[in-house]
């Protein structure tokens, strides 16, 4: 059959080099072929050499020399001759299955399969054990993902699961048995099981010769080679599976020993590829590890500093040792990522990061220790002149009782220090004492992520207080014997007369908000 030229792709006319004699004899001593692209054209000429990016062609009608990539081939035909020239690419064959995320107290992340369930207890199978984890210890909901198979089962386990799933086929004679065998063959490669792969291509051969002939040739000549290369193929599965585990000091380990182990093996260039995964996969997990660790230790370190009822010592060590020592914590998590990281280089890894979750953190009952600052940017908006409300209406007298609550506050900042030596509800450090741990750590919490420089897109949100409605002050009504009325429009509270009377909020200690902190 003639093709005509127009079919011949213009691709390679536009790329092939000159002619020159000595490469037209080459091209004469090389087999020729008839190439199929993806974009459906054809060319004719010799495959001079091939490699994991591509193969090397020579046209045949003017012997130009041109680098093809995988991609610009036909899928089928690309395949097929990456099968045939042992290029099993991991990244692309790789088998996932479904699996189940657990995000634990600690901090951790465990995906595995949960194979059994008890009152207080999850049984999580991963390839290395099946381990249970305490229901108490699991956060948030369990979610379901797609994992690497061989980080959930064993290649063993794996295989038979896959023949049990085909052993109503894998008896049939003819083309039908054929085909199971194939597929059992196929899923074993992907399994990097070269051993059961070459068997069962050579089964399929068996129960039908004429089924795809020229492939399971070519399968079970690069299955026997590989089969040999198995103990090396098993060092690198090892090494791809301490990168999934996240144990990178493991898989670097496993890498210097292959080399030392085979310095010439034919498999230099798989773990070549490998070595550029792992290096790709462990930036990607030691920031996002980083970016985890510190808000975990950040929350673990304001706890453990809710516990101290010294106010002051809290207050020094926020803003002296409390950063130092979330960066040592965060390092001594990823080590088994990075070996060799130290304090300096997680700071900057986190310094670098980009978007996030936001996190809230709450001065509750205590915004009040802040003093004037807990209000700042409230109280710059209000700055705006308001306009005059109509006399007689009830505008005006919230007005004036809002005026009449200004100078009660404003009384009581000038009389606060006397107030606090008559009064240990005004004083911090009996106010943290008699505080729960709860409530300091979540103090401890806003006041870092605020003060330290450590996180960023910080946004503080106002809330009244529940007990003043965010006036600072109560006003109360009595019937007598506890005040009056004008000495409770001057900010005084005393005389023998029934009236409204002004008294400092209990809760909130005259700063009338609940501040609270979003950042990330």
């Amino acid at each position: 059959m003639k093709i005509a030229p127009y079919l011949v792709v213009s691709f390679f006319a536009a790329l092939a080099l000159a002619e020159r004699p000595a490469a037209q004899e080459a091209a004469a001593a090389a087999p020729s072929t008839m190439l199929r692209l993806k974009s459906g054209a054809i060319a004719f000429g010799s495959i001079l050499a091939h490699d994991p990016e591509g193969i090397h062609f020579r046209l045949l009608e003017n012997g130009g020399e041109v680098p093809l990539p995988w991609g610009v081939l036909d899928p089928t035909e690309a395949e097929e001759m990456r099968l045939r020239y042992g290029y099993v690419e991991a990244e692309a064959e790789e088998l996932l299955i479904d699996a189940d995320r657990l995000q634990l107290a600690d901090g951790r992340e465990l995906v595995g399969r949960i194979v059994n369930r008890t009152d207080t207890h999850l049984w999580i199978k991963r390839a290395e054990a099946t381990v249970p984890i305490a229901k108490n210890d699991v956060r948030g909901a369990i979610t379901n993902v797609q994992a690497p198979a061989l980080d959930i089962f064993t290649k063993e386990e794996l295989y038979q699961d896959k023949a049990f799933e085909l052993q109503g086929r894998l008896g049939a004679q003819g083309r039908p048995g054929a085909a199971a065998h194939d597929e059992l063959a196929k899923f074993s490669e992907r399994l990097f099981d070269f051993a059961h792969a070459l068997e069962h291509y050579q089964r399929a051969a068996e129960r039908d010769p004429a089924y795809d002939a020229t492939r399971l040739e070519q399968a079970i000549a690069r299955c026997k080679e590989k089969a040999a290369l198995q103990q090396q193929v098993d060092h690198l599965a090892e090494i791809d599976l301490r990168r999934a585990q996240k144990r990178y000091d493991k898989a670097i380990e496993l890498m210097g020993q292959f080399r030392a182990l085979y310095p010439k093996s034919p498999l230099l260039t798989d773990l070549a590829k490998l070595q550029d995964r792992v290096a790709k996969s462990q930036e990607r997990d030691l920031r996002e590890a980083i970016i985890s660790r510190w808000h975990f230790w950040t929350l673990r370190l304001a706890r453990e500093a809710g516990r101290k009822t010294n106010f002051e010592e809290v207050q020094g060590y926020l803003d002296e040792k409390m950063g130092e020592d979330i960066a040592q914590k965060v390092r001594a998590d990823v080590l088994t990522i990075a070996p060799k990281i130290e304090a300096d280089q997680v700071r900057r890894l986190w310094g670098a990061r980009k978007g996030g979750d936001y996190h809230l953190a709450t001065y509750s009952l205590g915004t009040w220790l802040l003093g004037e600052g807990a209000r700042a940017e409230l109280d710059q908006t209000k700055e705006k002149k308001e306009a005059e409300p109509e006399k007689g209406t009830q505008s005006e007298a919230r007005k004036r009782l809002e005026e009449r609550i200004k100078r009660y506050i404003d009384n009581q900042k000038l009389t606060r220090q006397q107030a606090q030596q008559d009064d240990k509800s005004e004083d911090p450090q009996a106010f943290w004492e008699g505080w729960n741990s709860a409530g300091r750590a979540q103090w401890i919490l806003a006041y870092y992520a605020e003060k330290a420089g450590d996180f960023r897109d910080l946004v503080a949100r106002f809330e009244n207080c529940r007990e003043c409605g965010g006036t600072g002050a109560r006003d109360l009504l009595f019937a007598g014997n506890a005040g009056n009325a004008q000495n409770g429009a001057n900010g005084k509270v005393g005389g023998g007369q029934a009236g409204e009377v002004l008294v400092p909020c209990p809760t909130c200690h005259t700063i009338g908000i609940v501040r609270r902190v979003r950042y990330r």
